[in-house]
Formats: C-alpha cells, structure tokens, sequence
C-alpha cells in the first residue's frame, strides 16, 4: 500500500510544481484527488469495493472469505474447524496434537510417493502400526505391554522392475515420543512437526531384505505440504460400516527430497508423497479386506477412494474424498459415489493371494473417468499378521471434457490367508 500511496502524493507535488502560485483554481487538486480515490481502489480488497456471488467465496489459510447476500463475510477458523470453500466446517480433529499417537484400539501412519534424480525413478513407502494387544488378544494385558508395534518399508525401482521390502513386529519402543513427536520402530524413523513437515527415514538393510535381494535399501526424506491437511468424511472421521468410526486425514499433496539408497549406490531425489493418518476404536477382523486409492493429477486435484468387504466378499462401505487444487474437499458418500472395476488379477508367487489389478474408475461427482493401471504387478508386502498388496500405479483419464494424469499408489487386503481370518 505504501507505494501506491507515495507515487500519488508525488503525482500532487509535480502538479503543484508546475502551477502557477497565483492560480486558486482546483484542476491539480482534483487530479490529485482522482489520483487517490484510484489508488485506493486499488488498494482495496475485494470485500470492500465490490460485491460477489457464492462461487467467488474462498479461503487464505484459517481465514474464511465467503459471500453472503451479496456481501462479503469474514472468519477465521478455529480450534477444531477448517476452511473449505470459504466456510469455516467443524472437524472433530486437533492439531497439532493429533499427529502424535492415541490410547486407541488400532491406529497407524503411512507414507507413499514418487521420486526421481531426473533420471532414475521410485516410489516408496513407510507404515507404522500400533495395536492394542489386550484387545487382540480377548484377554488382559499389564499396562507396560499394552501396545505392539509394526514397521514396514517398501521401495520400488521403477526403471529396473524391482520391489524391495522388509517388515516386523515388535513389542517394545524404545524412541517415541510426543514432544517432539518421534517414532521410532524396528526399520522405520518418523520425525512429525504436528503441521506436514516431517522427515522419514525407511531402511531395509543388507540381510533383512525379504526376497532376498543383495545390499542395503533406503530412503530418507524431507516432506512438506504444499496444500492444507485434509479431513475425511468432512468432519475428519469416516464409518467402518459396523467395525465402528475412524478418525481420518491426508496430507495429499507433500513435496518429498532427500536420498534414496539401492545396492547400485546413492540418488538425490525429489517428487511428491501422500500421508495418510488412521485411527480409533474400530475393528479390523469385522472385515475380509479393504481395497484403497490414492491419486495425484498434474493439474492440481487429488483423491481418495476406499471400500471394505465382508467374510462374504459383499462390498459394505464405501466413501472418498475429492480434493480441489486450491485445497477444498468433496467428500464422497455411499455405495453409488462410484464405480470401480478391476481389469484382471495377478497371483501371488509368496502367497496364496490373487490380487485385482488395473482399474476403471467412473466417479460421478465433476464426471472423472479414470484408468487407473500397474506398472509392476509384484509389489505385495507379505506379513504373518495381514497380507496386503501395496503398489505404485499410474492413471489416465478424464474430468468432464479435460484430459488429466497422475500418479497414485494402491492399497489391496484380503485376497491372501493370513492370521487375521476368523477361526
């Protein structure tokens, strides 16, 4: 403002300059004065100087800018709320306290992306499990034991065809805490700051490799967000049809540099990653598996989708969340917020497990019409506990008449035996 202000007042000095002393007539003082009415204008916010429609209603941070009657509306967003299309939604999460663990039944921390050196290629991946034992166990557990604890790391070589991984189970921790939040498991290191900016360190090392692929894997990774945190089911829990509800949020568009680490040496890389944050008193085993999405377009949106079947195969639930460029969601409600079809499957050589791979994806809200297809179809991670298959993928498609891409990674449960089956 200052500037604008100082170019009008010199404006009135150089036509006061150039006037005669005896003249009293007004022409500079109402140049002058015309000079600062633009300027203030100019200087104006939009609320101030002019009226708007509900489409024009947007949000700057915590700060909610909506259009009411015709006339701007001004908020900011407080505890447990967030702006979305200009109003301030409750939310039933906490920040920054929630990024650090909970005294619940189940809960865990993801972490997937795509990086590159400009010439190599990777997506990788890091999950921490926490469950409560006396819970599992149908029986009474001491307080010092109550928890077990899961790390898995994943890393794919997109260019070689290679997935790496390695998983544990543990029941001590030794490195956790909540000020700073530090979690510390096994091969898996999180650093959380409570608003996106973490730091994440996955390690497979020489020996502990899975498949027994020779060497040390790792990743180790800045992470930041580049959009605001996203709250599932519009208030930041989502139903588990009858397991219960589940406290939900992403940080679906983070930026991600570091170093990646394969047998073949070290690769400074940079990409894009997707956080996801799961928690509550629900039950897993009310369900066979769950199938989700993760995807990241070009042009700025992103989008979950997910779906839970029963011991009957019967898709139960479904839901998923639309995230506009500018950050604001669209929560995806129902059996019919879309249509999923998988194109064929691929058969497990480590388990029993035949996965649905290569996806067709139609979602009605804006008219997406996706494929969604797997660049390498071994990428399962399998565990004692819960076989699942993890995998980067890549999709084409549409959104109305606009073409769009992006990359994503995948998330598929229950096609393999496991422990967690009822008996």
């Amino acid at each position: 403002m200052l500037p604008r202000f100082a170019a009008a007042f010199l404006a009135l000095a150089l036509l006061g300059c150039g006037s005669d002393p005896d003249d009293k007539t007004d022409t500079a003082s109402e140049v002058s004065n015309d000079a600062l009415e633009a300027d203030l204008a100019a200087d104006s916010t939009p609320e101030e100087v002019q009226s708007c429609t509900p489409e024009m209603s947007y949000c700057d941070g915590a700060e909610a800018h909506s259009c009411v009657d015709g006339k701007w509306v001004d908020q900011t967003c407080g505890a447990k709320t967030f702006c979305n299309f200009g109003e301030c939604w409750e939310s039933r999460l906490n920040f920054p306290s929630d990024a650090a663990h909970h005294n619940n039944i189940i809960e865990w921390w993801y972490y997937t992306g795509h990086v590159s050196d400009g010439q190599r290629n990777f997506g990788f991946e890091l999950a921490l499990f926490q469950q409560d034992l006396e819970d599992l166990l149908g029986k009474p557990v001491p307080p010092k034991d109550r928890f077990g604890y899961m790390c898995h790391v994943a890393l794919l070589d997109k260019d070689k065809g290679e997935h790496s991984y390695t998983q544990g189970i543990a029941t001590k921790i030794t490195d956790w805490s909540d000020d700073p939040i530090v979690m510390h498991i096994l091969n898996c290191h999180v650093e959380l700051s409570g608003d996106g900016n973490d730091h994440i360190v996955g390690t497979i090392p020489e020996g502990e490799e899975k498949k027994g692929l020779p060497g040390q894997w790792k990743f180790d990774l800045e992470v930041s967000p580049t959009k605001p945190v996203v709250h599932h089911g519009a208030n930041g829990v989502i139903p588990m049809a009858e397991a219960g509800d589940s406290y939900y949020y992403s940080y679906t568009r983070l930026e991600a540099a570091g170093q990646i680490v394969t047998p073949e040496g070290e690769f400074q890389v940079e990409g894009q990653a997707w956080m996801d944050h799961q928690w509550g008193d629900f039950q897993t085993m009310h369900f066979k598996g769950w199938d989700w999405w993760s995807m990241q377009f070009e042009d700025g949106w992103e989008i979950m989708l997910f779906l839970f079947r029963d011991w009957d195969d019967v898709v139960v639930e479904k839901a998923g969340t639309l995230v506009d460029p500018d950050g604001n969601i669209i929560p995806l409600d129902g059996l019919n917020g879309f249509e999923i079809t998988s194109l064929r499957t691929w058969a497990s050589t480590e388990t029993d497990g035949v996965y649905p791979l290569d996806w067709d994806i139609t979602i009605e809200e804006l008219d997406w019409d996706l494929k969604v297809r797997t660049g390498l179809d071994a990428q399962e991670m399998p565990n004692p506990a819960k076989n699942y298959w993890e995998g980067a993928v890549t999709i084409t498609g549409t959104r109305g008449e606009v073409e769009v891409e992006g990359l994503g990674y995948v998330e598929l449960t229950g096609y393999a035996s496991d422990m967690m089956a009822p008996k």
